[in-house]
């Protein structure tokens, strides 16, 4: 899916993007970025590009597929133990796609 898809009819509060501090004096010292300035536009630029992660981002892809691959393996496991041993009642776990987000934060 497309990254205009995904965002479409989203509004975008461009407040904490523009906000930045910077050390002045042992003072930690907080000011905004115009917008229409150079830095501001990097930043907007930088928020809406992939390379920037927001709340509503999913886990890295490395993660998720280290994520998946532990629960493939452990209902394989399942499945192995039931086969070698029909008695056994295999509970497998259901893949649900929000799980590696959820673990993640």
């Amino acid at each position: 899916m497309s990254r205009t898809c995904r965002r479409r009819g989203q509004r975008h509060d461009h407040d904490w993007v523009l906000r930045d501090s910077r050390w002045v004096n042992s003072v930690l010292i907080p000011f905004w970025i115009d917008p229409r300035s150079k830095e501001g536009r990097r930043a907007i630029a930088r928020f809406h590009s992939d390379a920037c992660w927001t709340l509503k981002s999913t886990a890295p892809r490395s993660y998720r597929r280290i994520f998946d691959h532990r629960l493939r393996t452990l209902n394989t496991r399942e499945l192995r133990r039931w086969l070698d041993d029909p008695d056994h009642d295999p509970v497998f776990e259901a893949r649900h796609r929000p799980n590696a987000n959820w673990a993640w934060w």
